[in-house]
């Protein structure tokens, strides 16, 4: 049974954003800067709060009323799990609030628009606050409210403010955009409102059976938005189009994904324990396939990011069928991807900003003329690919999942073959980064560039995120969440 306690500090912290955002929206116009600096602060509360309740390695609900059967009660979680998701989104909302300044006059001012940052801050702290909303929900509607906020907004930017790319118009992706997401969503809620029939509540601390079909409903839709190999072919239309620090912010939903899962799967493991060997070799292929593909994308620079994006839900998934232990590597790879992933979209955003240029094959020898946004990308690629930062703790912890899980229930050539696949993806990952690293910032120009100062907005909060997934990989902060993880599933699966 999971404590219930009173938290006024956990929903202040996720009401700050949310405020702040309105007010942005209701001074941005004149004041963008000051929309910049409220937006930006108002997402350091709840990092300190994950950072310290991550250190306590306490669990427990906190009560926000209720609403009639089958809804019943509406709770927050506070959990190794959570607090460590919103560590995460709390410092690249941070991050991405500074950087998106410099990012979107330059965007307003290709599209011969008038400065609107308080429609544009309004919009991305909304989505930035309803992932936070995500995350520490614990009661199936209030993770679908979430959802639906999270999606709209994006879908808005995008439609505003986003690129026309591969011949389609940014109007055209936006719907695309919408649609994928909305057919994931209701399949998410015709799943859920199965589950509230079934156990007359969505309280995910009251529910005790999820049925097959409801659980197969709920895990295809979040597949979606993963997105898993097949489904993911929405997402470099997506990401290529979005202004880039929202293609940033998106590679931390998608994420999201597995997290609702993992909650999921943590009260009714049966579906995943069924279902585990086709969705591990489903979730493997598919990840070394995207992979190979990742460097064919040279032509858009946000397109193979994008990609990369794709193939690192793969990690998400393969650690979603590994118990605890691939829940722990699960949540580290997120944090690591997530960073590495918005240090990368932002140097894109640099690169746009100064040059213009999205195609890698016209691009070369940048770190000569942006030696800070280099520095930064190589930062960045070694958080996506396990080199001395918190993903090569989550690499540790797949494999021990591999090992816990799969050795003692399967013959040992299908743990071989799953243990050479998932090696496979880790190898490809660090090739496909480094190489794009060399193709984007060394070696001979292949454009006509010139040496510029990088505005500091774009380039600090790179580095802070960078430095965090290094930072992670050492005690204390990596022992505080590994003991607070395991120690919210054990409680939570008793």
């Amino acid at each position: 049974m999971i404590p219930i306690h009173s938290d006024p500090v956990l929903i202040a912290s996720l009401a700050l954003p949310f405020i702040a955002s309105v007010i942005a929206g209701a001074i941005g116009k004149k004041f963008s800067k000051a929309a910049m600096i409220i937006t930006s602060v108002s997402f350091a509360p709840l990092f300190v709060y994950a950072s310290y309740l991550l250190a306590l390695s306490k669990t427990y609900l906190i009560p926000l009323g209720s609403l009639p059967r089958p809804i019943g009660m509406i709770y927050l979680i506070s959990d190794g799990l959570s607090n460590a998701f919103g560590l995460a989104i709390a410092l690249v909302g941070v991050a991405l609030e500074i950087a998106s300044y410099p990012y979107m006059k330059h965007r307003f001012h290709v599209l011969e628009l008038p400065e609107q940052f308080d429609v544009y801050y309004l919009l991305f702290t909304l989505c930035a606050a309803s992932m936070e909303l995500l995350i520490y929900s614990y009661n199936l509607l209030l993770i679908y409210i979430a959802l639906e906020v999270s999606l709209i907004t994006p879908v808005i930017l995008i439609y505003y403010y986003g690129y026309d790319t591969q011949g389609k118009s940014r109007r055209w992706i936006a719907l695309l955009y919408f649609v994928y997401g909305m057919l994931a969503s209701t399949l998410f809620l015709i799943g859920a409102v199965l589950v509230a029939l079934e156990n007359n509540t969505m309280d995910l601390a009251t529910i005790k059976n999820i049925s097959l079909v409801a659980w197969a409903l709920m895990f295809i839709g979040l597949l979606i938005k993963l997105p898993s190999f097949g489904p993911h072919v929405w997402i470099p239309w997506v990401h290529g189009s979005h202004p880039t620090p929202v293609a940033a912010l998106i590679s931390g939903l998608v994420g999201l994904m597995a997290y609702v899962l993992a909650r999921i799967y943590i009260i009714s493991p049966y579906f995943i324990n069924e279902f585990r060997l086709p969705i591990l070799i489903y979730a493997i292929v598919g990840g070394i396939i995207i992979s190979l593909g990742v460097i064919r994308h040279q032509y858009h620079y946000k397109w193979l990011l994008a990609y990369s994006t794709a193939a690192n839900s793969t990690y998400l998934l393969i650690g979603l069928a590994l118990g605890s232990y691939g829940i722990l590597g699960l949540t580290m790879h997120y944090i690591s991807h997530l960073f590495g992933k918005t240090v990368l979209f932002m140097t894109a955003a640099s690169i746009i900003v100064y040059y213009e240029e999205f195609d890698i094959r016209k691009m070369g020898g940048l770190q000569t003329y942006m030696p800070s946004v280099g520095a930064a990308a190589v930062l960045g690629w070694m958080a996506l690919s396990g080199v001395l930062t918190l993903s090569m703790l989550a690499e540790f912890y797949l494999f021990l999942g591999l090992v816990n899980v799969i050795l003692p229930s399967y013959p040992l050539w299908v743990f071989i073959g799953l243990a050479v696949g998932l090696a496979t993806i880790f190898v490809l990952t660090g090739y496909y980064g480094f190489w794009t690293l060399k193709q984007v910032f060394y070696g001979q120009p292949r454009g006509n560039y010139h040496r510029v100062n990088v505005d500091p907005k774009l380039v600090i909060p790179l580095y802070v995120l960078g430095l965090a997934a290094i930072i992670l990989l050492f005690p204390p902060a990596s022992t505080y969440i590994v003991h607070s993880i395991l120690m919210s599933i054990s409680m939570i699966m008793r």
